[in-house]
């Protein structure tokens, strides 16, 4: 089965410094990758590389059969594909969450306005936000407004979930209430590369684990063989630190 993502040889500088150096990766359809490493490894360089956010240095990406780096691509096209959720919420202050869910398919895929806004409708109920509607940004717990940017990103209804850390901003009371989301998306079959420090969130409900260190992916395995046990010192001396 040809994988929805796939990475060939993937290189990323930023000056003399290399924070990518020869990443290969594959994605299947319908797959849960989490990313785990320490600080500075490139793992949030890698993931905005993969919609293109970074401009890689050297290398293959191919996204549902589309190389990102070929001259010819229609990258608005291939990104209305990729949702990315990120760190910091990123949401409009002064529209509703209705409004900050509603707007892009009105404005990117052109859906008129009241099937926009009941799409959002939707969405902010499968967040569990279906009382927040008309609640601004700075009316909700920073919980709320990650689970805005997750019912955002799912407006364009993407093929593919992008995640870079999405729960390192929240208090640790809050962050309970994201991963949930996350995971019922994971059990419906959507495609998530998940960038992420929550150990328990990845050993649960990721396929594939990849531990990545000084640019490149050191170990990969399914939760069991990384978590449980890993092959490489590095991977080792990871996993000491934060379990």
């Amino acid at each position: 089965m040809t994988p929805i993502i796939a990475v060939r040889g993937l290189r990323k500088s930023f000056g003399d410094a290399e924070v990518l150096s020869g990443i290969g990766l594959s994605v299947a359809e319908s797959e849960v990758v989490c990313v785990i490493g320490p600080s500075g490894s490139g793992k949030s360089t890698l993931l905005r590389c993969l919609n293109r956010l970074e401009a890689s240095t050297s290398g293959s990406i191919v996204i549902d059969g589309q190389e990102l780096t070929a001259d010819h691509v229609n990258i608005d096209r291939v990104r209305a594909e990729i949702g990315m959720v990120f760190q910091q919420f990123n949401l409009f202050p002064h529209r509703t969450a209705l409004e900050n869910v509603a707007l892009a398919p009105r404005v990117v895929r052109g859906i008129s306005a009241a099937v926009a806004r009941a799409r959002a409708q939707e969405l902010l109920a499968k967040v569990g936000l279906a009382d927040k509607a008309n609640a601004y940004p700075a009316q909700l717990s920073g919980g709320q407004q990650q689970r805005v940017a997750i019912a955002r990103a799912l407006a364009m209804e993407p093929k593919i979930l992008l995640f870079d850390e999405p729960t390192s901003a929240l208090d640790p009371e809050l962050v309970g209430e994201v991963l949930a989301v996350m995971q019922a998306l994971a059990e419906e079959g959507m495609t998530m590369v998940v960038v992420t420090h929550e150990m328990g969130f990845a050993r649960s409900v990721a396929d594939r684990v990849l531990f990545m260190d000084g640019g490149v992916i050191v170990e990969s395995g399914t939760p069991a063989e990384v978590f449980d046990a890993p092959q490489e010192p590095r991977t080792r001396a990871f996993l000491r630190q934060v379990q």
